[in-house]
């Protein structure tokens, strides 16, 4: 098995560490760093694939450390860590080339799905196949060594034991996919055996072997969780069917994790922005609204937000410290590997931990910065290139063809570009429900029957002379109603099912484009499909 080399650089050493454990078992080579300088030391002296990086370090801005990273290693795949929670931290990693991100306290399952995710990118540009990995457990020698010559000739990575005390060993300390076992192993039962380890690992896959054509052992295997089973002697081409029924099963296994995760990451990014929005919106109206008084005790809660922000993220390092050597504790006792030397070490790391906190709330002097809308010269092409980078990956997997249709020479304008590319993530959402109902109605026969292939044309255009930038998402989807059209940009009206829809993006964009001095509008027949259409000003927005 390939062992990829990975960096993590984290100024917290509890994370580091407990991090640095989890990586030895899925192959990985760990290299930890302290910071920025110590971090890209590492990058120029060996070859990193994957980099695990905090966004806080006490050197370096993290997000600046990721773009320089991936001009000069763009093959290198990041894993961005924060502990702050913010959704620009991950909207601006994403951008600047992260393939994933992770809130601090760390967990194990969420990080096993990023490396996988970025082990896969790699390699299809490496072109290379993943080799699946077998444990074999066998009391006999001579019954091993044949299968395991067999298996590493069909280009399986191969792991022999010849008990079940060492075959456990073995899944500890290293990613077992496959677990062959026999019935009986001395005094241990295999059935046992793969209890056990699906108990350490979830994901593993088991064949049991018995030289009994018992039904009852076989129907126990099958309820102890594995996969198939086969009986002495064994036939290899039936080895062979077996294993290749199981390498499908954790393929679509691992696939479906991968996508899914893809699929969390942008939804859970579109709605903290839409939550974000929101807020902003409401904040906006109430301070419009109120006399010198509340706006006085406006900038009291917000004096107090400013804090709670800092206060949040100073402790969440130590916290997060504290939850890996929980983890790792609760892991090592179950093992039996608990030890007085380790719940000593343990204990000290957590004092400091604690200690750390303690300072943090006695001395906090200094509040977390809270960054207000500014109006930039803005590329609209740009923004919406942003928002597919986003919103991309999500398209693709609902077979949504995107096709762009942007204009040449197009003027910049006064814009928020963070508000903009809500506005276009919005429409692009809106598009993929209506197309993904229709292509439903069609299967169910609630329309006609035919051919039909979801499409989304996002187009810019700008008529020289002119004073708009005109911008259009049109799709072929469901359509909207005469009626509808009248309501559909009015706060909490939505054409979808209950519970489907806040009915307030529309609302949200609609104001957008207002704050924006433009305009907004949707056309389209019903049934055919929805255009909606925004003109932006070129002139400056005073």
């Amino acid at each position: 098995m390939e062992t990829r080399k990975v960096l993590i650089i984290d100024d917290d050493r509890v994370t580091r560490e407990q991090i640095a454990k989890e990586l030895k078992r899925h192959y990985c080579e760990p290299f930890l760093a302290a910071d920025g300088k110590e971090g890209l030391e590492v990058l120029l002296r060996e070859d990193i694939s994957i980099l695990l990086l905090d966004v806080k370090l006490p050197d370096v801005d993290g997000l600046e450390f990721l773009k320089q990273v991936k001009d000069q290693k763009p093959n290198c795949e990041v894993i961005v860590i924060t502990g702050f929670g913010s959704e620009s931290i991950a909207i601006q990693s994403l951008r600047r080339g992260a393939i994933d991100y992770l809130e601090k306290p760390i967990n194990f399952d969420e990080l096993a799905a990023a490396l996988g995710r970025a082990q896969e990118k790699l390699l299809e540009r490496e072109e290379l196949s993943y080799k699946s990995t077998v444990l074999l457990i066998d009391d006999e020698e001579s019954a091993i060594l044949p299968l395991k010559r067999f298996l590493e000739k069909e280009g399986y990575e191969v792991f022999t034991a010849l008990s079940g005390k060492d075959g456990l060993r073995l899944i500890e300390n290293n990613k077992i996919d496959i677990l062959v076992t026999d019935i009986h192993i001395g005094d241990a039962n295999g059935i046992e055996i793969l209890h056990a380890a699906k108990k350490l690992y979830k994901d593993i896959e088991g064949i049991v072997v018995t030289g009994q054509k018992d039904e009852i052992l076989a129907i126990d295997s099958l309820r102890a969780g594995a996969s198939d089973y086969l009986t002495k002697p064994i036939n290899f081409d039936e080895l062979l069917l077996s294993m290749q029924k199981v390498v499908d099963k954790i393929n679509l296994n691992r696939d479906r994790l991968y996508r899914n995760r893809e699929l969390k990451i942008s939804s859970e990014i579109i709605a903290k922005m839409n939550e974000e929005l929101e807020r902003r919106i409401e904040d906006r109206s109430r301070e419009l609204n109120q006399t010198q008084a509340q706006l006085f005790q406006t900038s009291k809660l917000a004096t107090l937000g400013e804090m709670s922000a800092g206060l949040a993220h100073e402790i969440n390092q130590p916290l997060g410290g504290i939850a890996l050597i929980c983890a790792n504790i609760k892991k090592s006792i179950e093992r039996g590997k608990f030890s007085q030397e380790m719940l000593m070490v343990d204990i000290a790391d957590i004092q400091k931990s604690i200690q750390r906190m303690t300072r943090v709330i006695q001395h906090m002097r200094t509040f977390a910065r809270q960054d207000a809308l500014k109006f930039i010269d803005v590329e609209v092409d740009s923004t919406i290139n942003s928002a597919l980078s986003l919103l991309g990956e999500q398209l693709r997997l609902h077979e949504v063809e995107v096709v762009l249709e942007l204009g040449q020479d197009i003027p910049k304008i006064m814009g928020e570009p963070f508000q903009l590319e809500q506005v276009w993530i919005n429409f692009m959402s809106n598009a993929r429900d209506s197309m993904d109902e229709k292509e439903l109605k069609i299967k169910e026969g609630r329309l006609p029957a035919g051919p039909y292939s979801k499409k989304l044309t996002v187009s810019t255009s700008f008529e020289p002379g002119g004073k708009f930038v005109k911008v259009v998402f049109a799709d072929n989807g469901m359509g909207i109603s005469d009626e509808k059209k009248k309501k559909v940009f009015e706060p909490f009206f939505t054409t979808k099912e209950v519970g489907k829809g806040s009915g307030l993006g529309l609302s949200i964009s609609f104001g957008i484009i207002e704050s924006h001095h433009g305009k907004i509008s949707v056309e389209g027949p019903e049934g055919e499909g929805a255009s909606f259409i925004v003109l932006l000003p070129i002139w400056e927005v005073k």
